[in-house]
């Protein structure tokens, strides 16, 4: 064996054993470009044959560069593979703005990226672009990358907030300092309108109970007043009967004249 056949072949060891032989995905890609809150996000992609059936990584970054999520599953035999993420957890997903998504096998760096934007209220996230001036002068217009300039916490109320219950005091509390809180007055202002409506009724409702009761008693009063004034006065005729004030036939008429109505 040649000198230069041996030394390419010591060469060729060399690499592979200092070469590291990270896992790869190749292609990574969402169904969609904006997402609200509770959607599905599908992940797709694919990996190198080599690292067919392995476990792919799946790291989601916020507007902010901060890690919210880590997920992941196996790429299938055809190296392929999919992820499903959900965006109903406001701890993960509450910043307008874009998100950005890495696959990976072994390496993060190795991994392939996608973005996309996230509105807890369903509007557009709004991109910007600046120009930069050339040695020359003149003005050439260049991308410069995305500046996420709507990266408000946004409070969800209502949308769904099927899972909104989720929401810590501090989150809501922070989500609601970039903006003026109408609920916070709103709300209020309708509780106390209704506690004043109510109120009334039932002020109302007790003024016409104790007019009922005052009116009942006043007409027992009278009926009582009635019933002693024509007790009395067939007292005294009893009395005068007794003494011989009058005969047995006036006593009767006089009687009689009482009972009639």
């Amino acid at each position: 064996m040649s000198k230069t056949a041996m030394s390419l072949g010591v060469s060729s060891l060399f690499l592979l054993t200092m070469v590291p032989a990270y896992a790869e995905v190749t292609s990574l890609q969402s169904d969609r470009t904006s997402y609200s809150v509770d959607m599905n996000v599908y992940f797709t992609g694919t990996v190198d044959s080599t690292d067919s059936q392995k476990l792919v990584n799946l790291l989601i970054q916020d507007p902010n560069g901060k890690i919210v999520l880590m997920t992941g599953r196996f790429a299938a035999q055809n190296d392929t593979f999919q992820i499903i993420i959900n965006t109903n957890d406001p701890s993960q997903f509450h910043l307008k703005g874009t998100y950005k998504a890495v696959a990976f096998v072994d390496n993060e760096s190795n991994g392939k990226t996608a973005s996309f934007d996230f509105s807890p209220n369903g509007s557009p996230v709004i991109h910007q672009t600046s120009g930069s001036q050339d040695v020359s002068g003149k003005n050439t217009l260049q991308s410069v990358g995305l500046n996420h300039t709507s990266q408000l916490h946004e409070n969800m109320t209502i949308v769904d907030m099927v899972n909104t219950s989720k929401i810590t005091k501090s989150e809501s509390n922070h989500a609601q300092s970039n903006g003026y809180d109408v609920e916070s007055v709103l709300y209020p202002s309708m509780v106390a309108c209704g506690a004043g409506i109510v109120g009334f009724i039932v002020y109302l409702r007790m003024q016409r109970s104790k007019t009922k009761s005052e009116q009942s008693k006043k007409s027992l009063s009278l009926n009582q007043a009635v019933d002693e004034k024509e007790d009395y006065a067939l007292t005294v005729l009893k009395n005068r009967l007794a003494k011989g004030e009058m005969t047995l036939e006036e006593f009767k008429a006089t009687r009689d004249a009482l009972d009639e109505p």
